[in-house]
């Protein structure tokens, strides 16, 4: 979440124009995050999310990702609810960029965890996959293997200049991806994008997931690695008990298969390798304003750098997992 798109009262009585939700008491922008615009929106009626969907996101897509966070409403994996607009759509336009409304989600993303935290991240990431795992909707995944090989043709001549050293380290990784990168795994959707700050707790407890504007087809297990990164390289070290956590809680619900296992040293290479991408890109591409900060690649590339050279911290063997 952040704010690329700066809405005024006038904006925000227009939108409110469209739907049956009230009058305007109050509104003010999200600055957390990356990909798309949001706003807390307070009417006399309820709180509410305005989400306004930026470039990166795939508008076209937008069916498939309502279609998911309806599904895994009534599943039991709590997340924003759309809302119907005054002519029975989904979808409204502001300054000409497409936009939704949704029911507001009690609780916050945390900056600190714990082991049990990481459990029920794991537990809660399996039942999203179960739940939505006869949907019949397709995603393809687009920031998969075909786009960072791409990616990297393109910018490999201003890696240097984002991250001092790392061309050839990359350069290598690219190789060993396109070499080793499963193609034979369980599979179906999965949320692609399970950071901290798109998790709410409240209580301590897992309110809801948020974002699923990445959400795709693709290996359960490559979701599980996103997430393994995301969560347990707290405070840029690797967290062997919140990676223990996670997995067992995972498993809980959904026992992994040997060849996930076998190749999750790969899946998770890749998954920072994505992350790490996306992050160049936005360093070199955006222009960073009052209401976004980037996130540093630096991050990922090092945790790149960690599977590359330690692999066996994350062996399951080890842990009997």
């Amino acid at each position: 979440m952040a704010v690329h798109t700066e809405l005024s009262k006038a904006n925000i009585n227009q939108i409110l124009e469209n739907y049956n939700l009230g009058q305007l008491k109050d509104f003010k922008g999200i600055k957390e995050g990356i990909e798309n615009t949001n706003y807390l929106l307070v009417t006399t009626t309820n709180k509410y999310i305005i989400t306004i969907f930026e470039k990166r996101v795939d508008t076209s897509q937008i069916p498939f990702f309502f279609e998911i966070m309806r599904n895994s409403n009534t599943s039991g994996i709590e997340c924003p609810v759309p809302l119907k607009n005054k002519n029975g759509k989904y979808v409204s336009k502001i300054k000409n960029k497409k936009m939704s409304i949704f029911l507001f989600l009690e609780g916050s993303s945390k900056n600190e965890w714990s082991v049990e935290n990481c459990f029920d991240i794991g537990k809660k990431l399996a039942n999203f996959h179960l739940a939505n795992k006869n949907n019949k909707l397709y995603s393809v995944n687009k920031f998969s293997k075909e786009f960072w090989q791409q990616f990297f043709i393109n910018n490999k001549n201003k890696l240097n200049d984002v991250i001092p050293n790392c061309f050839e380290i990359i350069r290598k990784e690219i190789d060993f991806i396109s070499l080793n990168w499963p193609d034979n795994l369980p599979k179906g959707i999965i949320h692609a994008d399970l950071f901290p700050d798109n998790v709410f707790f409240k209580d301590n407890k897992i309110s809801g997931f948020l974002d699923f504007y990445f959400s795709c087809n693709d290996f359960f297990s490559y979701d599980l690695a996103i997430t393994v990164n995301a969560w347990c390289f707290k405070d840029k070290k690797f967290n062997k008990k919140f990676f223990i956590s996670l997995i067992s809680g995972y498993q809980s619900i959904r026992k992994l298969e040997k060849l996930e296992k076998d190749k999750f040293n790969v899946l998770l290479r890749g998954a920072s390798l994505r992350f790490l991408f996306t992050r160049i890109h936005d360093q070199i591409n955006s222009i960073e304003n009052k209401f976004l900060n980037k996130k540093d690649p630096m991050e990922f590339f090092k945790i790149l750098y960690f599977h590359i050279n330690k692999p066996q911290e994350l062996c399951f063997e080890q842990f009997r997992l």
